[in-house]
């Protein structure tokens, strides 16, 4: 069995200058929470402490075996919830990954930063002339 598309967020990232912390809890973190309230079944959700982009906080990834990659940046821990889980549930049920373009939330198409091929589970032989 194939395993489920995994989301990872950076619990790290700060809230972005022009929105307010909570209480102490960091961005990725608050938008860990809301996107355990929102995201279906079948979507694993993964905290990992740095995505290395600070600077274009709340970071995330989305990825599956045998699908693009998406690479997500910018997103707000206070609006992104809900279009990310709508993503994410679109991303799943489309066989490559590849959700059409003109489906993506505006949010999402502002949040890619990069989309990935899908990665082979073992690469290809490269024949070297001798």
């Amino acid at each position: 069995m194939t395993p489920p598309p995994t989301l990872l967020v950076c619990a790290l990232c700060k809230f972005p200058a022009a929105e307010a912390g909570v209480d102490g809890t960091t961005g990725g973190q608050y938008l860990l929470d809301q996107l355990r309230e929102q995201l279906s079944e079948g979507i694993a959700l993964q905290p990992v402490r740095c995505m290395a982009a600070c600077d274009r906080a709340c970071n995330a990834a989305l990825t599956a075996p045998g699908k693009l990659t998406f690479i997500l940046n910018g997103l707000s821990p206070h609006q992104s919830a809900p279009e990310l889980a709508e993503f994410c549930r679109q991303y799943a049920e489309a066989e490559s990954g590849k959700v059409p373009y003109g489906l993506r939330s505006p949010a999402i198409k502002q949040a890619t930063a990069y989309v990935l091929p899908a990665l082979v589970a073992e690469p290809p032989a490269i024949e070297v002339a001798g």
